[in-house]
């Protein structure tokens, strides 16, 4: 499996946000529990900003400015744009996972995460002239482990808004497209929008996820330090300088980071667990208690939450509970293309044919399902193929 890992977790998912929370007053910043000499602080191992996040080499830049591109309609230059980027069979990139690099670097690698590609894309769709926007859409937090740590899916893609005509046709039918690298995650719909400097805490993150998973942790807190800078709204940041705490035995700073996190967004699953798992290894049962029952009413209204238990059930090869998990997602949802493709999938592997048939077709209406609906398609065969 392939995901876009973006976020750090203690044995815990991310839940989405549908709002984005103000941020904190300067108070409260000003009361955050920076360790700066605990973890030998120095603010330029982590000094990359926008400017170099989002530059472009000159080779590029030379190509995205010649006259010939830059005359062509939205949807010639957005279809330019992926060749250009991408190559014409769209395969002149190769997928890394975990790790994000600039918009040059990655130009230069030939390879990157989901947030890389994405951040080249965007930055060179600005020099194009496009209009486009970066955003974070909601997908299932599915987990990988490695080296004692747990690992809790994110991903970004980048939506371009296609001009018609005439300013009155762009009022009343805007159009748009979303290009994104992670066909497991991939959505048309609109996600939460990011600024630059929102994308720029989402790489810093990255960062220091990895330095962390590294066990470099002065690294680790630099990089997550600046991803506050960036953007003292992004909650991730808190959650895992509550885990580089915890790991540095500075219990009393993770709580004080987990606590911040639930201010900015009380429904974060994520700093809900964390702390409920603080909580309890200090023996005070009865708040953990409360914790749990809160993560437990939001875990049962979530279909996000039903589709990841879904699919990691699929994965494991267990079919009987994925489809019972999709169920429960399939009651708390319309339109979800997701659920409908891997209940199709399961039910077949459970030799309910007819049933994967439905939601196979299901999909096909929803138009969501492009060439993994074809694929599976094949897989199944005739309607008549038993």
């Amino acid at each position: 499996m392939k995901a876009c890992l973006l976020l750090l977790a203690c044995l815990l998912a991310l839940a989405g946000c549908a709002t984005v929370p103000a941020a904190p007053p300067a108070a409260a910043a000003a009361a955050l529990p920076w360790q700066d000499r605990a973890f030998d602080y120095d603010a330029s191992r982590a000094a990359i900003g926008k400017e170099e996040l989002f530059w472009l080499p000159p080779d590029l830049a030379q190509r995205l400015a010649a006259p010939g591109l830059q005359e062509m309609g939205t949807w010639q230059r957005v279809d330019a744009l992926m060749v250009l980027i991408l190559g014409a069979d769209r395969r002149g990139f190769s997928y890394r996972e975990g790790h994000s690099t600039t918009a040059s670097q990655t130009w230069q690698e030939r390879r990157g995460d989901c947030l890389s590609l994405t951040v080249l894309t965007y930055a060179a769709a600005r020099a194009l002239g496009l209009e486009a926007q970066m955003q974070e859409v909601r997908v299932p937090a599915l987990h990988a482990r490695r080296g004692g740590l747990e690992y809790v899916n994110r991903h970004v893609n980048v939506l371009f808004k296609v001009l018609n005509r005439s300013p009155v046709e762009d009022v009343l039918q805007a159009r748009h497209v979303v290009v994104d690298f992670e066909p497991q995650f991939a959505t048309p719909f609109r996600g939460q929008v990011l600024s630059d400097a929102a994308v720029l805490a989402h790489f810093h993150n990255n960062l220091g996820v990895e330095a962390l998973a590294d066990g470099k942790r002065a690294l680790a807190y630099a990089h997550f330090r600046a991803a506050l800078a960036a953007d003292p709204q992004f909650v991730p940041a808190y959650g895992n300088l509550a885990v580089l705490y915890r790991q540095q035995g500075l219990d009393g700073g993770a709580e004080q980071w987990l606590r911040q996190a639930l201010g900015l967004r009380g429904d974060s699953e994520v700093a809900l667990r964390a702390l409920h798992e603080l909580l309890q290894a200090q023996g005070r049962d009865a708040e953990a208690k409360v914790l749990a029952q809160r993560v437990q009413r939001l875990q049962d209204s979530d279909p996000y939450y039903w589709i990841a238990e879904g699919m990691q059930h699929l994965f494991a090869g267990q079919s009987a509970r994925a489809a019972a998990a999709l169920e429960r997602a399939e009651m708390l949802t319309s339109g979800f293309g997701e659920v409908h493709r891997y209940l199709a999938v399961a039910y077949w592997n459970l030799g309910e044919r007819e049933r994967a048939r439905r939601h196979l077709d299901q999909l096909a209406v929803l138009d969501l399902g492009g060439h993994v609906t074809a694929k599976l398609r094949r897989k199944f065969g005739p309607a008549d193929a038993h």
